[in-house]
């Protein structure tokens, strides 16, 4: 399946349980997956996952100041909406740019690169006035945010075996469930009592703080470049906190780093959306993706409307969405955890704390796993987005479409965790890349469903908008039972080929 399989682990037979009594392996152990603790893998993860923050933050901290820079440049709503799709255009492309490199040659050079072009792109907004310089200034924005957004599952991937990354994927999609959220309310406040300028002017502090972070605690993590951790990066690809004594030393396991066969590129990133299994989860991905930006980005415009909530109150009303998608990490991540464990004793495998090894990857169905849960939740996301649409149609009191805010974030952050970890899994080699390119549709798509939602809304209203997503959701979800059904299959088949 993984094209970048690492060379030190040779191939491996079917029938690995055949003559195990009471079908319980006799492998032997494997190496430690990382030489971490859990709560080092907890902070470099939470690390990842605040610089990540600041990706959805810049997107969504925008919304509120919507009005007020349209006034401001005096240009049309329409002309504004063009900057956020704009800015998602980048934000899906750019990452083939780094993410293949990331994966062979280090996450930190790509992040630190990535805040240094943010926090510039930044001054420049905060300084500018006119909307040509606005626009060109969001794209530059988003390319540095875009390739923030990587690392952190990708820092799952290189710390995390794909037992333990159910509740792992809670803490690395933290920064990407808040952001939106935090980053409206964020928005409201500063442009209702500083002016819209003083959004940029935090992003830019905010990504600093964010450098120095990056520079003083968050250390390599690239299996290409570090193995399982007891492997010494470069001594300029060092955080600070590298440079002091530790107490307890490992010896470098050099048979743990990663060995890739191909060259980093934008053709080799892209090529893995030409994988079936890949290709089944962008697509049903995707459309959920856009649907739920689609609802988000023209929340301000109907708060406005149907209650006549200031940039403040529009921007706490994001809150709820929030809210719900913390919540994944109890009804989803720890889950998902078990029902992989649950799936392993079926098997006749052995899960053992930090360890992972290629059987795993071709015996345990990893996709009925992931998609026990992905499936229900997408479904509880069509019923969510009718009941909102039609709720917020009839002007139904503002606690309503709240409530269904929450269950909508829920239901939607479970389904997107649930897509990204089995990505994540079947690419376990290349997980920046695998990203990269799933995220380059999911943007892309996604930049034409927020530039078509407010139209669409004036036209058919937000009830009939709400059953259209859900009719489109609920014609993909078919893609995830084929998967469900064929997709060990598929793999055992290709493993084969390859042997």
């Amino acid at each position: 399946m993984d094209s970048a399989e690492p060379k030190a682990i040779p191939p491996i037979t079917e029938n690995v349980c055949e003559d195990v009594p009471n079908g319980v392996s006799d492998e032997p152990p494997q190496p430690l997956y990382s030489i971490l603790s859990e709560k080092e893998k907890i902070f470099t993860v939470c690390t990842c996952s605040m610089v990540t923050f600041l990706a959805p933050v810049a997107a969504n901290m925008y919304f509120p100041a919507l009005g007020p820079l349209a006034r401001h440049m005096h240009v049309s709503s329409s002309k504004i909406s063009l900057t956020i799709t704009s800015f998602k255009i980048v934000q899906g492309v750019a990452p083939l740019l780094t993410a293949s490199f990331s994966d062979q040659s280090g996450r930190r050079p790509v992040l630190l690169a990535s805040v240094l072009i943010f926090i510039g792109s930044n001054i420049g907004l905060a300084l500018q006035s006119s909307y040509a310089a606005l626009l060109v200034l969001r794209c530059f924005q988003a390319l540095g945010s875009s390739s923030i957004s990587l690392i952190s599952n990708a820092s799952v991937a290189d710390v995390v075996p794909r037992a333990e990354r159910g509740r792992y994927m809670f803490y690395s999609s933290l920064g990407m469930t808040i952001g939106p959220a935090v980053g409206p309310t964020l928005g409201g406040i500063l442009t209702q009592y500083l002016g819209w300028r003083s959004i940029f002017w935090f992003l830019s502090i905010s990504s600093g703080v964010m450098l120095c972070v990056i520079m003083l605690f968050l250390r390599e993590t690239c299996r290409a470049i570090v193995g399982n951790g007891s492997v010494s990066p470069q001594p300029w690809n060092r955080c600070a906190l590298q440079f002091l004594p530790l107490k307890k030393q490992h010896a470098p396991d050099y048979e743990t780093r990663v060995v890739t066969r191909r060259r980093p590129g934008i053709l080799a990133t892209l090529r893995i959306l030409l994988d079936i299994h890949i290709s089944l989860l962008v697509l049903c991905g995707a459309l959920c993706f856009c649907g739920t930006s689609a609802i988000l980005s023209s929340l301000p415009v109907l708060l406005e409307r149907k209650y006549g909530l200031n940039p403040l109150q529009i921007g706490l009303c994001y809150l709820p969405y929030t809210a719900g998608g913390i919540l994944t990490r109890w009804n989803v991540g720890t889950v998902v955890d078990r029902n992989f464990k649950r799936h392993a004793r079926k098997i006749g495998e052995e899960v053992r704390p930090n360890q992972q090894s290629q059987r795993q990857l071709r015996r345990i169905p990893l996709e009925k796993v992931r998609l026990e849960l992905a499936l229900p939740f997408l479904y509880l996301s069509c019923l969510c987005v009718i009941g909102y649409g039609w709720i917020m149609y009839y002007d139904v009191h503002l606690a309503g479409p709240l409530v269904l805010l929450f269950l909508f974030g829920n239901a939607t952050t479970g389904v997107n965790n649930s897509i990204t970890t089995l990505a994540i899994d079947l690419n376990a080699y290349r997980p920046a890349a695998t990203m990269a390119a799933m995220n380059t549709v999911k943007h892309l798509t996604a930049a034409g469903a927020v530039a078509a939602a407010v139209p669409l809304i004036d036209a058919i209203g937000i009830g009939w908008v709400g059953i259209f997503l859900a009719g489109l959701w609920f014609l993909v979800s078919p893609a995830l039972w084929i998967l469900y059904w064929n997709g060990q299959r598929w793999r055992q088949k290709e493993t084969s080929q390859q042997d």
